[in-house]
């Protein structure tokens, strides 16, 4: 495949996979896709989250699985399993997957968790902007903006979402900070209000009530509001027949036109949700959803749109998606009483008010309350800070139990009946809990079995399972792989991408005997928020040596760059089994041509240190590069990074360096500030510096290597964080 084939197809794939999440269309009986090949069996438990408040709205710890009072159809009924699980956690997963025989069983819940203090959050932002007022789509991009800079975890995954789409390929989920400071400023109003001028305004709830159910009293006061405005008046003694109709003619037209428009509007919102519940079903955990919207109308006598709700509910409960609704307009006030505008047309003095406030407030939040609800979240509907309603959510939500039990019938297995949970001697304790339970397939070689296999499977060819990879919204992990990408400004190259990769020699087909190599396809692409992409191929061959099976197979690409924000997408294929692998990083390169003063990415490698070594090495001896940034305790973390314009006249640069290791945001290691040595090298404007950190003070978690230089003579400084795990 040439170059320019692969960019074509490579484009057409991402498009595909883009649009599964931003706007294909759903109707609420489909069910959702499934694997050609798939194993059926009946499952042995079923199982629900839920979370346990006292009166001050705190998490009720260490309850145990006696204290639970479970009925299913107003029967009492057993319980199997109680777990107590921290969100993120690095045993959530696990916990997740409930034992299918044994007695109760339930973790040490009073006992601190494995990872506790790093946990790895993933959280949805859901703008339904096709619902948002002008007024609070700003304040929702200023609420963003601040949870992105001060209180998202650098452990979590964020993704900012549109019901419009119109963030396009910046919506997927990531812990850079660019990405997503790049997809809050793609946010503009996107509201289709009707293009009226006229005095004479009708909201969205007022043509459902005109149009679904007849409320003549409010039709009549719009046609008599619509006479005043236009003044649709005959001659005194003259017959206001003809003009009358035409004021119920415009009514009618209006009314079902923003009628029609609503419902639209509703249908994509919800199928836009539906998508992103879907696709993010594989992904391991549970995950938030904050929807923010103004509200909107899902009235009972449209089924359609009352179906699509509650099956939000249905695929968000196997999904582990819990959804936490807010008015985006805070505590609601009735713009009819503003004394700064006059909502009546001259004339109007019979003090009717079109509008019913508390009405149609309730009325636009009720699916806000039916989508909290249904997932076992909570409505946020009058906060007029967003910024707390963030806090009370993600803390809300950072516990919860995993409760199971053993159905008894096969509605209970279909997850139809209908289940009620309490503390027993405790009414103060509120339970929250989804209305929508699952079963969890039996994975195991136990039960009867059968295998269903689709006739129209067809075989996927080498390339097309390639590009289906490179394209897939999330990484395909049949064959982990790892990448690590960063930038450097090259004197010979310009602005250079160094794309490091790296897969274990135990994930290939190398295992077996008689082979005696593997011979694996790579292609990669990185693409910029603009559409430019640059696109590279590999084969790799890996030889069967028992000297190096234990060492992992590492192998790097280099790809020349202009300056932007660029996701760098990798895919592999092990031609022997047709198993394949990709990694996704995004990476901001910055332009260094105009003498800005900046730093390259950070390169880490890792030292193993001897026993009794307890110096850190005084020359930069050769080691690889750590590309899945996993160390050791018992290691040293080695990084390199180079330090680009300095100020050198009329002495040479002066740049000191202040290194930290930071956990939660909280710096837990500082080293001691140095300058760059300038000695070095003869390319003043390109400084390379190094340093080594021994890890062993460092218990096993996940943290943030943060370095700061500082030009002394310029006032300039510039700042490089990586992620790093230590083990």
């Amino acid at each position: 495949m040439n170059s320019r084939a692969l960019w074509l197809a490579t484009v057409i794939t991402l498009v595909v996979n883009f649009q599964a999440v931003t706007g294909q269309q759903i109707s609420p009986n489909k069910p959702a896709s499934q694997d050609d090949d798939v194993l059926r069996i009946k499952t042995e438990l079923v199982q629900t989250d839920l979370m346990v408040f006292d009166k001050q709205g705190r998490f009720v710890e260490g309850l145990r699985p006696e204290q639970f009072e479970l009925s299913v159809d107003g029967k009492a009924q057993p319980i199997s399993i109680l777990e107590r699980v921290i969100s993120g956690s690095r045993t959530e997963a696990s916990q997740l997957a409930p034992a299918l025989a044994g007695p109760v069983k339930s973790s040490d819940l009073n006992s601190p968790i494995s990872g506790a203090t790093d946990n790895r959050r993933i959280v949805f932002f859901f703008l339904d902007d096709l619902h948002l007022s002008e007024s609070s789509l700003t304040r929702t991009r200023t609420a963003l903006s601040d949870f992105v800079e001060k209180q998202a975890s650098p452990n979590d995954q964020l993704a900012i979402v549109s019901a419009s789409g119109q963030i396009g390929f910046l919506q997927q989920l990531t812990d850079n900070k660019a990405v997503l400071r790049a997809a809050i400023n793609r946010l503009n109003y996107k509201r289709n209000t009707e293009t009226f001028a006229g005095k004479t305004s009708i909201s969205e709830y007022q043509a459902n009530q005109i149009t679904d159910h007849g409320d003549r009293d409010l039709f009549n006061y719009l046609v008599s509001s619509t006479i005043n405005e236009y003044q649709l008046l005959g001659t005194k003694g003259g017959d206001n027949r003809g003009l009358s109709q035409l004021a119920v003619n415009m009514v009618k037209n209006r009314t079902h036109q923003i009628n029609s428009q609503s419902r639209a509007a509703t249908n994509d919102t919800l199928s836009v949700l539906l998508s992103l519940m879907q696709s993010s079903a594989s992904l391991p955990g549970r995950k938030l959803v904050f929807l923010i919207s103004d509200g909107f109308i899902a009235d009972s006598r449209n089924t359609y749109v009352m179906e699509m709700l509650h099956q939000v509910g249905s695929v968000a409960a196997p999904a582990g998606i819990i959804v936490y609704t807010m008015d985006a307009r805070g505590t609601f006030s009735d713009p009819e009483v503003d004394a700064g505008r006059n909502a009546f047309p001259d004339g109007m003095a019979s003090g009717t008010s079109a509008r019913m406030p508390s009405l149609e407030s309730s009325a636009m939040r009720e699916p806000l309350r039916i989508l909290a609800d249904d997932t076992g979240g909570r409505a946020i509907l009058n906060s007029n800070s967003f910024t707390e309603a963030f806090q009370q959510a993600i803390d809300e939500t950072s516990s919860y139990y995993l409760l199971a039990w053993r159905p008894d019938t096969e509605e209970q297995r279909s997850g139809k009946a209908r289940i009620r949970v309490s503390v027993k001697d405790h009414p103060d304790f509120r339970v929250r809990l989804r209305r929508n339970y699952y079963a969890h397939a039996d994975k195991s070689n136990s039960g009867k079995a059968e295998k269903s296999t689709s006739t129209n499977a067809v075989a996927e060819t080498p390339e097309v399972a390639l590009l289906t990879t490179l394209g897939a919204l999330y990484p395909r992990r049949t064959i982990p792989t790892a990448l690590s990408v960063g930038y450097m400004n090259s004197p010979d190259q310009d602005l250079v991408l160094n794309a490091s990769m790296q897969i274990d020699r135990a994930d290939l087909q190398l295992a077996d005997k008689n082979a005696k190599k593997s011979e694996i396809d790579v292609i990669g692409a990185a693409i910029d928020d603009r559409g430019l992409i640059v696109t590279f191929k590999q084969m790799l061959t890996v030889v069967s040596d028992a000297s190096t099976q234990n060492q992992p197979v590492v192998w790097h690409q280099r790809l020349r760059v202009q300056p932007g924000l660029y996701q760098v997408r990798v895919a592999l294929r092990e031609r022997s089994s047709g198993r394949t692998g990709g990694a996704q990083q995004w990476i901001e390169v910055p332009d260094f041509s105009k003498g800005t003063f900046g730093m390259s990415t950070l390169f880490l490698a890792e030292r193993k240190a001897e026993a009794g070594d307890a110096k850190l090495s005084a020359s930069p001896q050769s080691i690889g590069v750590d590309v899945d940034h996993r160390f050791s305790r018992m290691s040293v973390l080695r990084f390199q990074t180079y330090v680009y314009n300095a100020a050198q006249s009329p002495t040479p640069p002066a740049i000191e360096i202040q290194v930290r290791v930071l956990l939660n945001n909280r710096a837990v290691m500082t080293v001691a500030k140095t300058r760059v040595p300038t000695d070095t090298t003869k390319d003043l404007a390109r400084l390379p510096y190094w340093s080594e950190l021994a890890l062993d003070s460092l218990p096993p978690g996940r943290y943030v290597l943060q370095v700061t230089a500082t030009d002394l003579t310029a006032k300039a400084t510039a700042t490089q964080e990586t992620h790093l795990v230590i083990e």
